[in-house]
């Protein structure tokens, strides 16, 4: 079953549009969809931040396709942030679910049923978002193991620029993290 699933996460990489999460199937994907509803527009990021870098805006009105979601920095009350699909900017197109309004079903969750585990080298921030800019949000002691559903590229720390979306839905810079076994696949 695992290699099942990570046959469909790795053809979803491949695709550039795919969604693999908890219980969804890639046909669930193609249904959802959004309506920004920002005036006038609603900034695109490289990660789920609104303190990742700025990529372009998409207009008030348009109808974008969502692959999935993850929690990310709070905007107006909202942690929620959809993944575009695509590659106009390496696949890391990440909008505010804040000023997005659903048409057909909600995208899942990014990730899927694999779980992988790291454990702290050192004692590490979590975080609301994948940059050292968004608000704390606990701690992983040094040595203690945590669970860890995706990983994706934000902000570099000492040079590494990966950030893990851990199962309690915080984050933690990869730099901090040793893989126990396979290393996380990538947040799709």
């Amino acid at each position: 079953m695992i290699k099942k699933v990570v046959s469909v996460a790795v053809a979803a990489l491949t695709a550039g549009a795919g969604l693999v999460s908890l219980g969804a199937t890639t046909a669930d994907a193609a249904s959802s969809d959004g309506k920004i509803i920002a005036k006038p527009s609603l900034s695109v990021r490289y990660a789920p931040s609104s303190h990742a870098k700025y990529l372009t805006s998409i207009k008030y009105g348009k109808v974008v396709p969502l692959n999935c979601k993850v929690t990310g920095t709070s905007v107006g009350g909202n942690n929620r942030w959809y993944l575009l699909p695509g590659d106009s900017f390496g696949g890391h197109e990440w909008i505010a679910a804040r000023y997005v309004t659903n048409i057909g079903s909600t995208p899942g969750w990014c990730g899927n049923s694999e779980r992988f585990v790291g454990r702290a080298t050192t004692t590490v921030s979590k975080r609301t978002g994948p940059t050292t800019a968004d608000p704390r949000s606990g701690s992983i002691a040094r040595g203690v193991g945590v669970d860890i559903i995706c990983k994706l590229p934000s902000q570099s720390v000492n040079g590494n620029k990966l950030w893990y979306w851990t199962t309690d839905h915080k984050w933690v810079s990869a730099r901090y993290i040793d893989n126990v076994g396979r290393a996380p696949n990538h947040c799709v």
